[in-house]
């Protein structure tokens, strides 16, 4: 949320806009690129953003995130665009770390998602706020996302306006009052352009039917999504029979009496295991082998961690061994990763207790790339074992497997039950499922 109070738009600001660009055909159509979308939930952490009326529990920061997932998930039926989010679980960023992750991945544009807020609950309404540079504004792609929003029923009369700084923030030239929004100022400085949605206010007791629900949001994603496509001129994917859905296969089990044992632990087999079954290249009828000396022929695993040592993903330690009955550490598990995922390890995650780490490089790959954060101390605590919850959290953001239809989908565990943190990401990991 970036506004407490309404604000009235800019509006010569906005007919200087629509002039730069009436008459324009999508570049990324017309030379056939891909288009790197950015998506940033809005808050996260201990930053709760805004809370809707009438005592009902609902915050910001969760709307946006699972917002940002349907997005996403929408996005996917387009061909030409590739889709990262700032963040893939509930933690606090600073605009900095935002705009620093959208740098690193290349972003062409950031779309910052929030939902707004104000003591007058009769205000009400979506609205998009540029960047007062004009060469880091996208009102284009906020008046097709505002056309799309009004479909639904939202008044998007506020339209796209600019908002600059209160606190005296300068642009570079040191003449121009930077943007008010921290995103859209941080991306600028490192030439990314940006615009940030307000979909319609959590104050307002006649806007609960926008986002109150998972149908809600699906709708709002939709629009979104129409919006983002008409800008760039992106095209569906033709799929068989006109069909789009595609089928999840579960890649970890639970136990034998019921239970998936969130807080347990993994070890080095069990990872193994799952890895190997998710890896393309896996054979479950080819006769693998291995010279790691305590992994026996007749064990469980041994074909996992035979294929996963053929091909060079573990090695062993210095003793020809592989200890796969030990417990898997977090740092142990971002190597794995890495060399799951085929990235390089390098230069230094950023985590206060990772520094001079060994695996350092490895987990500042992960990092880059938006498949861990730390805590809210910057920790991210390498030596710890890791627990099947964060397994679960970590392989469906490599995997770009996002909880939206937990609600669709048997919950087969005795130990879990909504309202766990981990709960939505589990189901998706666990429990077979078709997605559309």
């Amino acid at each position: 949320m970036l506004i407490r109070e309404k604000v009235l738009p800019f509006m010569l600001s906005i007919f200087i806009f629509a002039a730069c660009f009436v008459g324009t055909e999508p570049a990324y159509a017309a030379d056939n690129q891909v288009i790197n979308i950015v998506l940033d939930p809005g808050h996260g952490g201990t930053d709760y953003g805004a809370t809707s009326v009438g005592g009902l529990e609902f915050q910001e920061k969760n709307i946006t995130f699972k917002l940002a997932q349907y997005i996403q998930l929408e996005l996917r039926k387009y061909s030409g665009v590739s889709v990262n989010m700032t963040r893939y679980a509930d933690y606090h960023m600073t605009n900095a770390e935002r705009a620093d992750y959208a740098q690193r991945v290349g972003a062409d544009v950031v779309v910052s998602l929030h939902f707004n807020s104000s003591s007058d609950r009769s205000v009400h309404g979506a609205a998009v706020c540029a960047s007062g540079l004009w060469e880091y504004t996208k009102p284009d792609l906020g008046y097709n996302i505002l056309s799309e929003l009004a479909g639904l029923g939202i008044d998007t009369s506020a339209g796209v306006y600019t908002q600059a700084s209160t606190t005296g923030n300068m642009w570079w030239d040191g003449e121009r009052l930077a943007d008010f929004s921290g995103v859209m100022r941080e991306c600028a400085y490192r030439d990314i352009p940006a615009i940030s949605v307000e979909h319609c206010y959590l104050s307002c007791y006649d806007e609960l039917i926008y986002y109150n629900n998972d149908i809600a949001l699906r709708k709002l994603a939709a629009a979104d999504v129409r919006g983002i496509a008409e800008e760039y001129g992106l095209q569906l994917q033709k799929s068989e029979g006109n069909v789009d859905r595609t089928y999840d296969n579960a890649y970890i089990n639970g136990y034998e009496d019921g239970t998936f044992r969130p807080s347990g632990t993994i070890t080095r087999a069990e990872a193994a295991t799952m890895l190997a079954k998710l890896s393309d290249s896996f054979d479950p009828d080819q006769q693998y082998s291995t010279t790691l000396s305590d992994v026996p022929a007749w064990a469980w695993y041994y074909k996992y961690i035979a294929f996963l040592n053929s091909v060079g993903f573990i090695t062993g330690d210095v003793y020809g061994t592989y200890r796969p009955d030990d417990n898997m550490s977090r740092a142990e598990f971002a190597i794995l990763a890495c060399r799951y995922l085929g990235l390089q390890p390098g230069g230094e995650s950023g985590f206060s207790d990772c520094k001079g780490h060994m695996a350092d490089g490895y987990i500042a790959a992960l990092r880059n790339n938006g498949y861990v954060g730390g805590d809210e101390n910057g920790e991210f605590h390498p030596n710890d074992d890791m627990i099947r919850s964060s397994v679960v959290m970590m392989m469906n953001r490599i995997l770009g497997r996002f909880p939206v239809c937990s609600t669709q989908k048997e919950n087969p565990f005795t130990d879990i039950a909504p309202g766990f943190w981990a709960y939505d990401n589990i189901l998706e990991a666990a429990v077979s499922h078709e997605v559309r």
